[in-house]
């Protein structure tokens, strides 16, 4: 998994610290106590690791004494302050466009959190799901953008967007009365299987208030070209990973292979993975276990159909790889998949 799975921007992080500030709460000792070096926070460029972000709300929840801190702060960040991803938005032909623009860039702003669209007859839902294993406790993380997303709507299409349900994938705290108040209106759906938005299907067919179809096609051209710069790998293990991945299409990918498209030799490959603390076989292991994982959730493919397209010669081979990796065998972790 590539690092902007891992982190946040810093201007987003920086809106928390401004808000904090204007409550009140000693930013400097909250910075302190957790490593977060505010001058990092002010590079526009720069990106936050999730659990750093974690710590944040943590020490700033424990100096608040809010629980709900993340809905309150949401609640005060203007939806244009998220930068980039905010101005393509702004600029989208109707509220149909704009949500796709969101799923397509948000990984400029967060990358633990994707964003999909799906319509389901009538009514449409927006879906966030975790998908980095770093973000151990998406709470924070998940009222916030819910909140921003709900007031963004709603700007957008110079309309207030009443919400039929919200889904949130973690347990009712003790009080939801904040909940129920920003969300009024809404059915709160508490240990859903992921976190989003309902509404009806007719709200995507509402035109952008603010849409320039000039300025799109800038504030679209630069964003495009900062996802890409975001993507690019930024170590070997990253670049030999993604290597790996384009490669799997029913054989193992051997090292011989990778080194040479990457224009090295195989010693050279394996002793600067050795500097980076992994081996060739733990970076294989890695991605076939994550693509596993993928196709047994989407639950599209047979399990034999699933060991060839990794590589191995049997389905046996494949289900004893896979239980070392995850501790049970594909079809018992299908079933799991399934009943969750």
């Amino acid at each position: 998994m590539t690092q902007e799975a891992h982190s946040i921007s810093a201007p987003s992080v920086g809106l928390l610290l401004h808000v904090l500030r204007q409550q009140g709460q000693d930013v400097d000792a909250i910075c302190q106590q957790i490593g977060l070096n505010q001058r990092l926070v002010q590079d526009v460029n720069a990106r936050i690791s999730v659990e750093l972000v974690q710590e944040l709300w943590n020490a700033s929840i424990a100096a608040t004494g809010d629980p709900d801190l993340a809905l309150h702060v949401a609640e005060i960040i203007n939806p244009t302050a998220m930068g980039t991803i905010a101005y393509v938005m702004m600029n989208a032909a109707t509220l149909h466009e704009s949500l796709q623009k969101l799923c397509k860039y948000q990984d400029i702003v967060c990358g633990a959190i994707q964003t999909s669209l799906e319509v389901q007859g009538q009514q449409a839902i927006v879906k966030l799901q975790v998908v980095s294993p770093a973000l151990r406790h998406p709470r924070n993380a998940v009222d916030s953008e819910l909140v921003i997303y709900k007031n963004a709507f709603s700007a957008l299409v110079g309309q207030p967007v009443q919400f039929k349900q919200v889904l949130f994938a973690y347990p009712k705290p003790a009080s939801i009365k904040e909940h129920e108040r920003v969300f009024s209106g809404a059915e709160l759906v508490f240990d859903a299987a992921f976190s989003g938005l309902v509404l009806d299907l007719a709200y995507l067919k509402l035109p952008v208030v603010t849409a320039n179809p000039e300025l799109n096609q800038l504030f679209e051209k630069y964003a495009d070209e900062y996802l890409q710069k975001l993507h690019e790998p930024k170590t070997i293990q990253e670049r030999v990973q993604r290597e790996i991945a384009r490669l799997l299409k029913g054989e193992e990918p051997g090292i011989n292979t990778v080194s040479r498209n990457l224009a090295m030799s195989v010693r050279s490959l394996q002793s600067k993975l050795k500097e980076e603390g992994v081996t060739y076989q733990a970076l294989l292991d890695e991605v076939r276990k994550e693509i596993a994982v993928k196709h047994l959730q989407d639950n599209q493919n047979t399990i034999s159909d699933i060991a060839y397209l990794l590589g191995f010669a049997e389905p046996s081979v494949f289900s004893r790889s896979f239980k070392k990796w995850t501790g049970m065998p594909p079809a018992v972790y299908r079933q799991s998949m399934a009943a969750a």
